[in-house]
């Protein structure tokens, strides 16, 4: 499961009105009729981290590794400068999941 604070965009310590805030903007972005595995992933998301209880049981029974998109999300997020800014773009998932597999 991909990382449902990097999904909703949203930090770590983020409080209830912040997720729900963030869940509604990711609504208007890609709602259900548009983009239906957007959506169930924003809502997926939403559903782990809905409240301080929610988002403890995250902190503390979540197990899985994280995703190659999390990893890239985290290192490289969108819009910041640095080694691979706007001018070079992010490297590609499947480069990424490749290099982390130990692949060419």
């Amino acid at each position: 499961m991909r990382d449902p604070y990097l999904i909703l965009g949203v930090p770590d310590d983020a409080d209830d009105t912040a997720i729900e805030a963030a869940y509604l903007e990711g609504i208007k972005r890609c709602p259900p009729e548009r983009d239906a595995d957007g959506f169930q992933a924003l809502r997926t998301a939403y559903e782990a981290l809905r409240t301080q209880r929610d988002r403890l049981a995250y902190a503390l029974f979540e197990t899985a590794p994280p995703e190659p998109a999390d990893l890239l999300d985290r290192a490289f997020p969108l819009g910041r400068s640095g080694a691979f800014d706007t001018a070079w773009g992010r490297p590609e998932p499947a480069l990424f999941a490749a290099l982390l597999r130990g692949g060419d």
